[in-house]
């Protein structure tokens, strides 16, 4: 195995790809910034979890030329695929994060 060897996943043994990694790095971003995230429906209205789908609601008001459904962030949140890059700047600037945050695994 050469120096340069891929990281393991976790239990498993077996070794991530860079694909494979990216996209835990990214599930993993995100996922923490949904579950920390609240909404509220009205002015004063109820406080409740942000959810997949009104996620996708917002970013497609917000952002129309960045195309993502509740299907996709599921996707994404759950490591099946890895975005786009306007979809990256796009959650970042939701969630008032660097882009950065969402591909680098340190602490900001």
């Amino acid at each position: 195995m050469s120096a340069e060897a891929e990281p393991r996943n976790g239990g498993g043994g077996e070794e991530l790809t860079p694909r494979q990694l990216a996209a835990s790095v990214f599930s993993k971003r995100l996922a923490e910034l949904v579950a920390e995230s609240v909404v509220s429906t009205e002015d004063d209205g109820p406080v409740r979890s942000l959810t997949l789908y009104s996620l996708a609601q917002h970013l497609e008001l917000a952002y129309p030329d960045v195309p993502i459904s509740q299907s996709g962030l599921y996707r994404l949140i759950h490591g099946e695929a890895i975005p786009r890059l306007d979809l990256i700047v796009a959650l970042a600037r939701v969630f008032d994060v660097a882009p950065e945050y969402f591909i680098t695994d340190s602490n900001p």
